[in-house]
Parts: C-alpha cells; sequence; structure tokens
C-alpha cells in the first residue's frame, strides 16, 4: 500500500541532467580529466562533492582544491540550469493528480539545498511539497539509502510505504536500500539498459503514472 511519493530531482522534476554534464565536460577536462558522456553517467546521482572526489582520485589536478572545483561545479551547473532548465513532461499534471489522492509529497535530491530551493521557485512548485531533503546532509549520498530514508522519516511515514520516483540507477538503489516502491523513468538514450529492471515500475513520462493502477 502506497501512502506517501518522493520525488528526485534532476531528470525527475526538471530537465537538468544535460546542464550537469555540461558543466562537468566543460570544468572537469579544464583540469585535465578527460570526460565523456558515460563518464557523466556513471556518476549520476552522487552528490557533486562524491563526482568531484572520485575523478581527482583518478586524475589528481593542481593548483585548486577539491572544494574549490565542487563550488565551481555547483555554481556553474545552478546558473546553467536557471537559464535554461525546463519542468519535465508531465510534471504538473502529475503533482496534481498525487495532490488530488491526498498523497503526502516530498523530494530526495543528491543536489545542494540551496539549488533545490532555486529549483523548486523556478518552477513554481512549492505548494505540492511537504518535506524537501538534501544528501549534502547526509553521511553519504545516493546509492546509500540515507536521503530516502531520512525524507519518510520526517514524513512520518514508514519507507515500505513509499513510492520514488527516480530516473538514475544509483538513484533507484539508494530508494531500495531505503525499502521503498520504485518507479525508474530513465532517459531515452538509456532506458532500456536492464540495469534498470530492478525498479518496480518503468516509465517514459511522468504523467503515465496517473494512468497505472499503482495508488
Amino acid at each position: 500500500m502506497i501512502k506517501a511519493v518522493i520525488f528526485d530531482m534532476d531528470g525527475v522534476i526538471i530537465d537538468s541532467e544535460p546542464l550537469w554534464e555540461e558543466s562537468e565536460m566543460d570544468i572537469f577536462t579544464k583540469y585535465g580529466v578527460p570526460m565523456n558522456k558515460e563518464m557523466c553517467q556513471d556518476m549520476k546521482g552522487r552528490t557533486t562533492e562524491e563526482v568531484v572526489k572520485h575523478w581527482y582520485e583518478i586524475y589528481p589536478w593542481e593548483n585548486k582544491s577539491v572544494q574549490y572545483v565542487v563550488d565551481e561545479l555547483n555554481s556553474a551547473t545552478q546558473k546553467l540550469i536557471l537559464e535554461k532548465g525546463m519542468a519535465m513532461p508531465g510534471l504538473y499534471e502529475t503533482l496534481d493528480f498525487i495532490k488530488q489522492m491526498d498523497y503526502p509529497i516530498g523530494l530526495a535530491s543528491s543536489s545542494r539545498m540551496e539549488l533545490i530551493q532555486s529549483v523548486i521557485k523556478k518552477l513554481k512548485i512549492e505548494k505540492y511539497f511537504e518535506v524537501i531533503h538534501s544528501a549534502e546532509y547526509e553521511p553519504a549520498g545516493k546509492p546509500e539509502p540515507y536521503v530516502y530514508a531520512t525524507t519518510a522519516n520526517k514524513m512520518n511515514i514508514l519507507p515500505e510505504y513509499c513510492l520514488a520516483i527516480e530516473d538514475s540507477y544509483l538513484g533507484l538503489q539508494s530508494a531500495k536500500r531505503a525499502g521503498m516502491k520504485t518507479v525508474a523513468i530513465p532517459e531515452k538514450a538509456i532506458y532500456d539498459n536492464p540495469k534498470f529492471d530492478i525498479a518496480d515500475y518503468k516509465i517514459r513520462r511522468l504523467d503515465e503514472l496517473i494512468e497505472m493502477n499503482i495508488f
């Protein structure tokens, strides 16, 4: 029985994953990391701190600290998202449907709270969310379960009664480890990748949820 719905943000609420990739390709290449799209995909769902530390350990650069690059990447991506970011197709219809069904809605993201709040404000969706939580306040990001477990706890709902909506494999792992039912909404290029079979459901657009017998 589903009693609450928890959304990831990047790639689920806002079409920001290509913008993260753009920033990562630009910034990491500048520091000598031979970035490509596949490398970006492998890190999808992790916090910025985890991504930067990962590539620094493999391709250490000089002169700039890890924290400097973390801040640079966050700043560049936030600028792109606020300039170009668009709501994912079907977002408003899906949020309205869930709200009308009287299910509380949460958000559990690997992005920093500053960016989360900017996105929520940009899309004008503040009214829908009962709880908004960032992995920056947790000991580790996705695929560890902390951000989802804490979000459910703040909503006063057991994880097994929560439905998590994710676009990344690491995010799905996080929600599953927290004990939640999951919906995968992978980007088109990797929709058929079998790793997404760990999800309980898989969709191409958010508003497909409205027609499914989940709630």
